[in-house]
């Protein structure tokens, strides 16, 4: 991915371009620092993309023009094993982190918010535990497919992954889960589960 972050320089027509570039590492490539990036040297990066040309652009020549390049890894985990604890309840992230192939980190992280916020609106206090319970049983599921869903999609876009022609008819099928992941609505499953409680 490469976008522009500042007009054109008059004197020269250049602009600042900002790139994200994906390798497909084992073990995060050996990540074993805190922190979210490193600052890595060009040219211990850009032998990835030796001889990647996309239409009018060469790759490498584009990544060379780097003035620093920064390196983060791209890590997911199983959802945990409970995201709730007595009155305390994880969401998002630090409940299911997920990889950003189908841009839904941040989509999930409302959906728990929204569907938290209708159960806890239909109880008392005395009832948040079992109301967190709920929560938790309604988006697991949803959240884990979409997990999954993630993993799978940076697979198909990785062409290292295998039979281009496959990926290619795969990315296709996938419209129809896309199609499902965008339409859904959390609120009425929550308000359905906020309702069983009440019985």
């Amino acid at each position: 991915v490469f976008y522009p972050i500042s007009h054109p320089d008059p004197r020269t027509g250049l602009s600042m371009i900002n790139w994200i570039a994906e390798v497909t590492m084992d073990n995060a490539g050996g990540w074993n620092q805190s922190g979210w990036f490193r600052q890595v040297r060009i040219d211990e990066f850009v032998h990835h993309f030796d001889g990647w040309v996309w239409d009018w652009l060469d790759v490498p020549m584009l990544i060379r023009q780097a003035e620093v390049g920064f390196e983060n890894p791209m890590i997911d985990r199983d959802p945990v094993p409970s995201w709730c604890d007595g009155p305390v309840a994880l969401l998002g992230d630090a409940a299911h982190p997920m990889l950003p192939h189908l841009g839904q980190g941040a989509n999930q992280a409302i959906e728990d918010g929204m569907a938290l916020a209708t159960i806890l609106a239909r109880v008392d206090a005395t009832a948040v535990p079992a109301a967190l319970q709920a929560y938790e049983k309604l988006r697991r599921e949803r959240v884990a497919a979409v997990q999954l869903g993630a993993r799978q999609n940076g697979l198909r876009v990785d062409s290292i992954s295998g039979d281009l022609t496959q990926r290619d008819a795969e990315l296709v099928a996938h419209a129809d889960f896309r199609a499902r992941l965008y339409a859904y609505d959390v609120a009425p499953e929550a308000q359905a589960a906020a309702e069983a409680l009440l019985r």
